[in-house]
This record gives structure tokens, sequence and C-alpha cells, in this order.
């Protein structure tokens, strides 16, 4: 039986691991790929999360443990749309990404209802990230304020 899943791009970060969905469309935003209302799509889909789940406390620390988070399939209905919302932003800009599901994602540091986060057994070198991806520190909280008005990028 499948316990948990997780949608990611094909191409592997610095936890070895392929970049989660939420990373992956904040790389093409660093990068000002996305439109305004894509942008916009992205933050409200965001703060939503981050108003809906609990933040795994191994971020505290900017996540030194390497843990990476995986939905449980019960009770996530609810975050399915908004999920593939974000599926579609990486569609769109020719980001390879997929759902993968495990029964065993690593070691369990962290659990809720909704979720868990998992040191990983396997680790892969990084890949080269697509071009034009912009990396930068994570940002806690709303990433709102960071967007293409509020970082003077013209609107369009």
């Amino acid at each position: 039986m499948v316990r948990y899943f997780r949608i990611h791009a094909d191409y592997v970060g610095r936890l070895g691991v392929g970049v989660g969905v939420f990373v992956a469309v904040d790389h093409l935003r660093r990068a000002g790929r996305l439109s305004e209302a894509e942008e916009a799509l992205y933050f409200d889909i965001d703060d939503w999360f981050r108003e809906s789940l609990a933040l795994p406390p191994f971020y505290a620390d900017g996540n030194t443990v390497g843990a990476v988070t995986w939905f449980k399939p019960e009770g996530s209905a609810h975050f399915t749309g908004r999920l593939d919302a974000l599926r579609g932003l990486l569609t769109a800009h020719g980001v390879s990404h997929r759902r993968t599901v495990s029964e065993d994602p690593g070691r369990i540091v962290y659990e809720d209802d909704h979720q868990v986060g998992a040191v990983p057994r396997v680790r892969r070198p990084p890949t080269p990230l697509p071009a034009g991806t912009v990396l930068g520190p994570t940002t806690a909280g709303s990433k709102r304020h960071l967007g293409g008005r509020a970082a003077g990028r013209p609107e369009g």
C-alpha cells in the first residue's frame, strides 16, 4: 500500500533528490520566467499551504538534517487541485516533473496529520539545473514581498 507521495522536478538539488514542486516553481519565479498572473497564483498557493499545514521544525535551522517532505494520501484530497496548479506552471515552462509514491521515503524525523519529513536513504549528486534557474536561500513565511513588482521588475 502506498503511504506517501511527493511531487518534484526531475532535476536533483542540494538534498540529493528531485527538487520539490514549491522550490521548482520558486526557481522559475526567481529567474523572472513567471508572468504576473502566474506569480500571483504561486504566491496564493504557497500562502495557502503555509496557513493550512504545520511547518516542520527541521526548517528552523535551514534543514541541516536534509529532510524532504512527503504528503500522506489520506486527507490530502483538498491539496490536489492546488498541487495540480503548481504542476501546470512547471509544465507551461517546460520543467519536467513527476509524482513519486513510496511506502518508505526514508528515516522519518517529523510527522503530522498531512505530511512527513524524511531523511532520504539514498542521495544522488545534484544535476545541472534548468537554464535560467536562479538559486537563493529559502524564504521563511510568505514570498509575496519578493514578487516582480516588489523586486522592481517591469510588469507584464
